[in-house]
């Protein structure tokens, strides 16, 4: 259940755009701990920036996203029916550059729900030090 594929069979989301490689930790309904391994091979790299290759921010949230949809895979009967999508950010902020080869670790925790909305909090490190961090609310929507 931690491997890739669990993570396509229930992820929309397919290269480039797919933003998390393994699942590490998994407490059902509550917190996970997701890896993605950044590497020089992707395309943002070419143009983000040629001469100092960063992690975007806006995909370090994403991954900080899609690690949050997989615990509200946890509240779904059928994946296939249904999408996530990300409905507001609070607080989000990059404490240190993500740069290829360094192994991005999400840590994303459901602080509440009702119905269809969900809030979590999140913080990504590399190598145990903070990268970014995040407060945000996603919504399970109808395909």
């Amino acid at each position: 259940m931690n491997d890739i594929n669990y993570i396509l069979d229930v992820m929309p989301h397919r290269y480039p755009f797919l933003m998390v490689d393994r699942i590490i930790e998994h407490h059902k309904k509550e917190s996970i701990k997701t890896l993605k391994n950044v590497s020089i091979n992707e395309p943002h790299f070419n143009g983000h920036f040629p001469d100092k290759p960063i992690m975007p921010g806006v995909l370090i949230l994403e991954a900080i996203a899609q690690s949050g949809c997989l615990i509200m895979v946890d509240f779904m009967e059928d994946t296939s029916k249904k999408l996530v999508f990300i409905s507001k950010v609070i607080n989000y902020k990059i404490h240190n550059n993500v740069i290829p080869g360094d192994q991005l670790c999400i840590e994303a925790k459901l602080l509440d729900h009702k119905l269809g909305s969900f809030k979590f909090s999140a913080t990504c490190t590399v190598d145990k030090e903070k990268v970014a961090s995040a407060e945000f609310f996603a919504t399970i929507v109808d395909r």
